[in-house]
């Protein structure tokens, strides 16, 4: 008679059955990505309850609050209520439960405060007061990163200041925080963990009792754990050595928070006697997106051996999309999501991954164009972000200064000593003598008070920019209000991702208002007073109730442990995937091939890669991109298209479902520097007939328009009679529209798209 399993062993494939059936001794469970981790963490702690050990025996730490309760009910579906009684929660809340029991041994009370990111700041700022440190040259969030690096590395102010790059003055600061953080009886969100290991340290009578307690461990996530995170579980594991870690050294992404890859790769070192479980079985993806996935990340160096395979069937061949520019590559994209819409598919089987924030910004408005739902996953959408906001204020407070509401946001943002009392002053004046709080402000005098000397600096620059808004382009004056605001340059000091970041957006902002410069508008303050009413325009319609799911939006950091059936991984050029601050670091760029890794298995039916031919920087300029080393790591047998030419081979122009009659009567080398043959015929044409050529820089890249779409206001072309020019303005029928074009030689033209013989130049 056939033995039958329980419950938790069935449907398991023969590497999770190994892995859920070993419960003693240290274990590492290398799980690749859609290989059902989670699956089995829950089954082995089924199984731990089902061979007879208590509840109040087992730990399992994972990082997210949500991936606790998952687990936490899984667990409760197989074995009933002892399934609720197993200690699973994040590092944090662990820590947490711990020190209301046993804080008292070093030196603080059970009552103790925790410090969220914002008390710290505060603390910082009057220490740096206190002090007499310049915060505009040290701000307090640039010190809470020092701090909260440190912490991370369990660094104390001492040997924190063993690092040279981090300065006497960050060690006095330190100092001094972690003295007021205990005389407030309170702990920051790093101290919880390493408080409690400095408590099982110090005190091994307290770290037996949870030694005991806690005879069975599991880590969830290994690979992101930090030094603070390794310490305490080796510690707690240290008596009875029944750990098990879960993990993918092929998905460690979170250096940037102090996560140390070493661990999960150094796991053997650390015990020699453990077990080693692959689980390369996915779950989740078609072959040939494994294939690519694990092609790329093939190339580190750093990893554990393991390649995922699949029983699912070969699937989609990858395509990529190349747009001319961010604005054609985010409309093409959407092309391809109507498409795919009008097949069968659900705007939720959409997801839209990317390495920053700043660039999800023309993808937002392509998407909103086309009337499509989206949620932007871990950040507020682009024009609602608070760097974004503060300078739409001030160009509002320009072009209308009556807009008290845009006053009020920026009148001490960057802080210029306006403060609470000063604003209200302020809005008595205002209201006794019934104008603006602008008029107010002027009225308010001279520099009396610190405050009034805020206020007077705040009204002189208002005015200059609403001088400069008559002389210079809107994109201009956007950096004109970044710069000499000191808005820039505060952010550069903090130097931390999230200023990094909200840096890029005000580039991304920048870049928005430029490209919406090329319309016939000649007057400055006029474009930009049409640019406003469009933001505040598509701002209304996001707020248009639809029915259904939404396209999903979001960074590869965010993406970590999620899927969709469709994947649109944007942005695959060198300086944006990888990140340009990447470039000079074997170690750096292994871990953006782990995020490219990361991003491409979230795919489950059709992955896209895409990337624009040229980038608007932050001086105004295009320049030509490079694609992504990562695009030129997949075997070409896996891309749409795939030939003898290493052109083809990964790079698959979009095809748009708009203007289908626009067939140009030329071709040219698609990403060559060179001219296509058609069009060397057409200049020599040219100069047999006027005596002359017009003169291409070699430079360039030249590349064939595949629809009429790709001519847009401010792409660069050559014609073989007039040379080289700009799109100024595009009007009349899609498939076939009127260009106006300003060549350099020639002056303005207009012609038709489909008769100009015209060539993009990137």
């Amino acid at each position: 008679m056939t033995k039958v399993e329980p419950t938790h062993l069935q449907g398991l494939n023969p590497e999770q059955y190994k892995a859920v059936k070993s419960i003693d001794g240290p274990l590492l469970i290398l799980a690749g990505a859609g290989s059902g981790k989670t699956r089995v963490l829950t089954r082995r702690m089924a199984h731990l309850l089902y061979e007879g050990v208590s509840p109040w025996k087992i730990l399992a730490v994972t990082f997210t609050n949500k991936a606790a309760a998952e687990m936490r009910q899984r667990v409760a579906q197989l074995v009933g209520p002892d399934g609720e009684k197993v200690w699973v929660s994040t590092f944090h809340s662990s820590c947490a439960r711990i020190l209301r029991q046993e804080i008292e041994a070093l030196g603080y009370t059970r009552s103790y405060t925790i410090y969220d990111t914002d008390d710290q700041d505060r603390l910082l700022k009057t220490i740096i007061s206190d002090f007499g440190i310049d915060k505009k040259v040290h701000p307090p969030k640039k010190f809470r990163g020092q701090i909260d690096t440190a912490k991370n590395k369990l660094q104390g102010p001492t040997e924190a200041g063993r690092d040279e790059a981090v300065g006497a003055q960050f060690v006095r600061v330190y100092k001094e925080y972690q003295l007021r953080i205990k005389a407030a009886n309170a702990v920051d969100f790093n101290d919880l963990i390493n408080l409690t290991v400095e408590l099982f340290q110090k005190h091994p009578i307290v770290l037996e009792k949870w030694q005991d307690r806690f005879q069975y461990i599991m880590v969830d996530e290994y690979q992101d754990t930090n030094r603070s995170q390794f310490e305490l579980i080796r510690l707690l594991a240290e008596k009875n050595r029944n750990i098990a870690v879960v993990g993918d050294d092929d998905q460690s992404i979170y250096s940037f928070r102090g996560a140390d890859i070493r661990n999960i790769l150094d796991f053997e070192k650390h015990y020699p006697d453990a077990k080693i479980v692959l689980l390369e079985q996915n779950y989740r993806s078609s072959s040939r997106i494994l294939q690519a996935a694990t092609a790329v990340v093939h190339n580190n160096e750093d990893r554990k051996e393991k390649t995922l395979w699949t029983d699912a069937s070969e699937g989609e061949p990858i395509r990529l999309i190349i747009g001319a520019d961010q604005e054609h590559e985010a409309d093409s994209i959407v092309r391809e999501i109507r498409k795919l819409i009008r097949g069968g598919k659900q705007p939720e089987d959409f997801a839209l991954i990317y390495r920053t924030n700043a660039t999800s910004r023309p993808l937002e408005q392509a998407i909103g164009r086309a009337r499509l739902p989206y949620v932007l996953v871990g950040a507020r959408k682009f024009y609602d972000r608070r760097e974004v906001k503060d300078i739409l204020a001030y160009l509002k407070l320009v072009v209308n200064p009556s807009d008290d509401m845009s006053l009020l946001r920026v009148i001490n943002v960057p802080r210029r000593a306006i403060g609470a009392k000063s604003v209200e002053n302020l809005r008595g004046l205002a209201a006794s003598d019934g104008t603006s709080l602008l008029k107010a402000v002027i009225k308010s005098g001279g520099p009396r008070t610190k405050g009034s000397r805020g206020m007077l600096e705040f009204s002189n620059l208002i005015a200059k920019w609403q001088e400069q808004a008559l002389l210079v382009s809107p994109s201009e004056l956007v950096r004109l209000i970044a710069e000499e605001s000191g808005y820039a340059e505060s952010l550069r000091l903090e130097e931390s991702e999230e200023a990094l970041g909200r840096l890029q957006n005000i580039e991304e902002l920048y870049r928005d208002v430029a490209s919406a410069e090329m319309v016939e508008e000649t007057n400055p303050l006029a474009r930009l007073q049409g640019w406003l009413d469009r933001v505040c325009l598509s701002a209304q319609a996001d707020d248009i109730p639809t029915s259904g799911g939404a396209i999903t939006l979001m960074t590869t950091h965010l993406a970590k442990g999620l899927e969709y059936p469709v994947v649109f991984v944007v942005g695959m050029v060198e300086g944006s995937f990888p990140h340009s601050r990447s470039a000079l670091m074997e170690k750096e760029i292994e871990e953006e091939r782990r995020l490219a890794y990361v991003a491409f298995t979230r795919a489950e039916e059709r992955l896209y890669l895409t990337r624009p031919r040229r980038k608007r920087g932050y001086d105004g300029q295009y320049a030509p991109t490079s694609p992504s080393r990562f695009l030129r790591e997949i075997p070409p047998k896996l891309m749409a298209g795939a030939s003898s030419s290493p052109e083809q081979t990964f790079e698959t122009r979009s095809k748009p479902n708009r203007g289908q009659h626009f067939k140009p009567n030329y071709g040219a080398s698609k990403g060559s520097s060179k001219m296509s043959p058609n069009l060397q015929t057409l200049l020599d044409q040219h100069q047999k007939k006027f005596g002359a050529r017009p003169q291409i820089e070699e430079t360039n890249t030249v590349f064939e328009p595949e629809s009429a779409e790709d001519f847009r206001p401010g792409i660069r072309v050559i014609h073989p009679m007039f040379g080289q020019g700009e799109i100024k303005s595009v009007s009349g029928n899609r498939a076939n529209p009127k260009l106006v074009i300003h060549f350099k030689n020639t002056g303005r033209k207009t012609l038709l798209a489909r008769f100009a013989k015209l060539q993009i130049l990137a």
